[in-house]
């Protein structure tokens, strides 16, 4: 396991979780801390700024426990959670429990970590994530809770009861908005967030700036071709089917795959041949 996945797992003294943190999510953990006491106090769009951070944290959080415990948390094709938990007998295959919630619920954490005792502990950034961090730890099998300090204090804002109120409300709405762009994109042709930086030629510090601050405008168009790409594959193939067909070299994209015909800068060609391509089998 590496290091970071170790400390967020089993590391014993929140510092350690914290510091782990820190390493593994700054760019959300930063959002998260500039965001959230204007998201407090009713401000939309710093609500909107503090969800997407913490969707952010929350991606970073199970890629780098995926990466380190496949055996723990896997994904399908889908990134619904599938829960691998070994068994204790020799011989015997994993026990695979599919949890297509388990992202959703940590999302949800997104009203009341801001108001955990680590918060008051560690401020409002990162007490947030390791708040996240706590609830995900007591949820995943064979992983112990992190230790509950003694002396526990809830943070001091300054807010009112009709402003939590608020705050719970405008947070419920962003989640339960549609995926961004950016992630539906992610989500139909199966990538990880390297292949999904390689595709708009940036690296994947540059994507964790996007999610907190939004697509840039010179970025705009070739995000909206590769999105009518994506909408138009899923009208027409299975879902499981769309990674494949993406991945597959062929001689319309000069013996390329979509994948990098459009790294290449070529979404707009792809586009239209795709378009072409099925309406050609529609005639037919």
């Amino acid at each position: 396991m590496n290091t970071l996945a170790d400390s967020l797992l089993t590391g014993s003294p929140p510092k350690k979780v914290a510091d782990a943190m820190t390493k593994l999510a700054e760019e959300a953990v930063k959002g998260i801390d500039s965001s959230l006491p204007g998201a407090l106090a009713g401000d939309r769009d710093q609500v909107r700024a503090y969800v997407d951070a913490y969707r952010l944290l929350v991606e970073k959080v199970f890629d780098a426990v995926g990466a380190a415990r496949p055996d723990l948390i896997a994904f399908d094709q889908q990134r619904h959670v599938l829960l691998l938990v070994q068994t204790k007998r020799a011989g015997r295959p994993a026990r695979q429990h599919d949890i297509p919630w388990l992202k959703s619920m940590l999302a949800g954490e997104a009203m009341s970590a801001p108001f955990s005792q680590w918060v008051e502990r560690f401020g409002a950034g990162l007490g947030t994530a390791v708040a996240m961090m706590a609830v995900l730890r007591e949820t995943l099998p064979d992983v112990k809770p992190l230790a509950t300090p003694t002396g526990r204090r809830l943070p001091d804002w300054n807010v009112q009861d009709t402003d939590v109120v608020r705050f719970y409300r405008s947070v419920t709405e962003m989640l339960e908005a549609s995926e961004s762009p950016l992630e539906r994109i992610r989500s139909v042709f199966d990538l990880n967030r390297t292949e999904l930086a390689e595709l708009f030629g940036v690296k994947r510090q540059a994507l964790e700036r996007w999610d907190t601050h939004g697509v840039p405008a010179e970025r705009q168009k070739k995000l909206a071709t590769l999105g009518a790409i994506a909408d138009l594959l899923a009208a027409q193939l299975k879902d499981d089917r769309i990674p494949g067909a993406v991945r597959r070299t062929a001689p319309a994209y000069g013996n390329r795959s979509i994948l990098q015909a459009v790294a290449a800068g070529e979404e707009e060609a792809v586009l239209t041949e795709l378009r072409d391509a099925f309406d050609w089998a529609s005639a037919a």
